[in-house]
C-alpha cells in the first residue's frame, strides 16, 4: 500500500492525537472511506483538505506549513483563481512552461514566492 505525504502526515497526527481513522473522518466530517482514499493516493487531497485538517486540529506554525507542504506534494493538478489580467497571463504561461523549466529556475521561483508568503 502507498502512502502520500500527506498520508504520512495525517497517520503522524492520528497517532499524536491517539485517535483511529474512524475518529479522524468523524472530526473532519468526512467518510472513512474518503480519508483513507487521500492517504493513499486514490484520491487527490480537494482543494481546501489541509486547511480544514489544519482548523479542525488546531495545527499552527511548522505543523501547518508542514501539513500544507504534504497536500501539495501529493497533489497532481492545482486550480488557481486568476482575477487581473496579469494573473491570468502569469498563470498559463506557468502552466504552459511548467515542463519545461530548469530545477534552477523552479527554485528561483520558489524563492520569490515564500518571500512574498513571509511578508504576509
Amino acid at each position: 500500500m502507498t502512502t502520500t505525504e500527506i498520508g504520512k502526515e495525517l497517520r503522524k497526527l492520528r497517532i499524536d492525537k491517539d485517535e483511529r481513522l474512524l475518529d479522524m473522518a468523524k472530526r473532519l466530517e468526512k467518510s472513512s472511506a474518503f480519508v483513507s482514499a487521500v492517504e493513499t493516493g486514490k484520491k487527490s487531497p480537494p482543494s481546501g483538505f489541509e486547511e480544514l485538517v489544519i482548523q479542525t486540529y488546531r495545527l499552527v506554525g511548522d505543523a501547518a506549513e508542514v501539513l500544507r507542504s504534504a497536500a501539495d506534494r501529493s497533489r497532481k493538478a492545482f486550480t488557481l483563481e486568476a482575477n487581473t489580467t496579469l494573473q491570468r497571463d502569469t498563470a498559463g504561461l506557468m502552466a504552459r512552461r511548467m515542463d519545461t523549466l530548469t530545477d534552477d529556475e523552479l527554485h528561483e521561483i520558489l524563492a520569490v514566492l515564500g518571500r512574498k508568503e513571509g511578508s504576509e
